[in-house]
């Protein structure tokens, strides 16, 4: 669900089709999100265009207990930051290759 700018989420522990080509179409192409159910891209979406409005750097804070998803929520913001920079700047290959990263520094944390 969404409280604001806030999305709370839990992990299923099962594969949903929810993180699919055209569900981040239908994110990145809809003028207003609320009318769609909350989503991880409904977030990563928001903190774009505050960047893009306000020229200011934006951040995604992502937390929870261990187990409760927060590598695959970074994973899926990462993915739709990738998706809508586009390959052309180079930038998909750039937000992509710091996923990795950014998960040993999750890893490193949870042990």
């Amino acid at each position: 669900t969404r409280l604001g700018k806030i999305l709370i989420s839990v992990n299923p522990y099962k594969l949903y089709p929810i993180y699919t080509p055209d569900v981040v179409e239908k994110y990145q192409g809809a003028r207003n999100t609320s009318s769609l159910p909350p989503h991880i891209y409904e977030v990563a979406k928001g903190a774009i265009e505050e960047l893009i409005k306000t020229k200011h750097p934006q951040s995604i804070l992502i937390a929870g207990e261990s187990g409760s998803g927060k590598t695959e929520a970074c994973k899926q913001c990462m993915q739709y930051l990738a998706e809508v920079a586009g390959s052309e700047s180079d930038m998909e290959r750039k937000l992509l290759d710091c996923s990795p990263i950014l998960e040993s520094l999750g890893n490193a944390q949870t042990v």
